[in-house]
């Protein structure tokens, strides 16, 4: 499968502007406000809802193709997006209410929704220090998260909080909304542009429609999908890196004597380590179209009414599997890549070097140790995966 035409139609301009600018964008820190208004105009936000709901009624499989063709243009965009469509597939999941009701529609109209939900050095998990208080007839979220990726450029951003009885409670509150406060402060060394910074709340006013309706039907459905979009970026990493070092060694006149003369793209060794990156970019496409199927099945297993647990298990192993195998073959071909050419390869305005920083960022999350621990546990003794992905302090330690 590939990106169809309808879809090309819609987007393809749009993402080429995207990769026209990638490399100076990530060279400058520039954050691409425009191009994700753009996206979010066209309807990009909207494609997993159904027509009859004011989107394009795509299924995970088809919106993977959409997604990877966004990150062969720059893989900071569908991580930008991520917490968006990992809250349309909650409110896809949920039981009717008035609450999910008036948020599809909300994201039919075009309105992109961020995510502030980790806190440093706490629980994490089950308890927060971001409270919502009630003073007489109203409510307040106060509060500070971290890697709200994403939200800087949403018109909504969805929170956990306390309230007074310490339930846990989720609510979305308006991005440019009183009392609400976002930093560009994101201090890795890749995926640059993803604004995974820090969200101030203070005093703000939470309405009754900024409930949200209860996601509990995500579980194992939302953890595969959220490393989902992980892979998707590092799978079109891997083709950014297959298609620049092509355009690079096909203009290529020098060479390298050892090379015995010839042209570099007629040249045995170099067209060795191109065949490795395409190699890469091909394997990393394959598991990801893999698991975007795989996923179609999953939101379905999650939604039956008796779940096959044995099922579900198998989907979420293999989605560890292909974070492992991904993972590791595009940041081999994102070093490799540069024995192509000598030091014209280390040309900071090709800026090549963003494909291995921005793969190693995205391999990072959710630390693959973890995931083969799992895979063999799972393996040998049948053991289920543990689904807990937040960090923090021990539960004992709860303040």
């Amino acid at each position: 499968m590939a990106l169809t035409p309808a879809l090309h139609a819609r987007f393809g301009a749009l993402f080429e502007r995207i990769q026209a600018s990638a490399a100076e964008r990530d060279r400058l820190r520039t954050l691409p406000y425009a191009e994700v208004a753009a996206l979010a105009e066209a309807g990009f936000g909207a494609l997993r809802l159904p027509l009859e709901l004011g989107g394009s009624g795509l299924t995970l499989a088809e919106l993977t193709e959409a997604l990877l063709a966004l990150a062969e243009a720059d893989s900071n965009f569908p991580q930008i997006l991520r917490a968006h469509f990992i809250f349309v597939e909650s409110l896809l999941l949920a039981a009717p209410s008035a609450a999910r009701e008036l948020w599809l529609e909300r994201v039919a109209a075009g309105a992109l929704i961020g995510g502030a939900h980790t806190e440093r050095g706490r629980a994490n998990s089950d308890h927060f220090a971001t409270r919502v208080e009630q003073d007489g007839e109203r409510q307040w979220l106060s509060g500070e998260k971290y890697y709200s990726t994403g939200s800087l450029y949403a018109d909504w951003i969805a929170t956990l909080a306390e309230g007074e009885d310490d339930r846990l409670l989720l609510v979305a509150v308006p991005r440019q909304g009183q009392g609400v406060t976002l930093l560009d402060d994101w201090n890795g060394f890749g995926q640059r542009l993803t604004a995974s910074g820090t969200t101030r709340f203070e005093r703000v006013p939470v309405s009754p429609a900024s409930h949200l309706p209860s996601f509990d039907r995500l579980g194992p459905y939302g953890t595969s999908l959220a490393q989902h979009f992980h892979l998707i970026g590092l799978a079109g990493i891997a083709r950014a890196a297959h298609r620049e070092v092509l355009a690079y060694v096909r203009g290529r006149t020098r060479y390298f004597a050892q090379g015995g003369g010839a042209l570099p793209k007629d040249d045995p060794i170099i067209q060795a380590v191109v065949g490795e990156v395409s190699s890469s970019a091909y394997g990393a496409e394959v598991l990801v179209r893999d698991i975007g199927r795989q996923l179609d099945t999953l939101g379905m297993l999650v939604a039956a009414p008796e779940q096959d647990q044995a099922a579900i298990e198998a989907i979420e192993h293999d989605v560890f599997r292909a974070q492992h195998s991904i993972s590791a073959s595009v940041l081999q071909a994102t070093t490799r890549l540069f024995d192509v050419g000598g030091a014209s390869a280390l040309d900071a305005q090709k800026n090549w070097d963003r494909f291995w920083r921005n793969a190693r960022t995205l391999a990072s999350h959710n630390p693959i140790g973890f995931r083969l621990k799992a895979i063999g546990a799972h393996d040998l003794n049948g053991t289920v995966a543990l689904r807990r992905w937040y960090s923090g302090v021990d539960l004992s330690q709860r303040l």
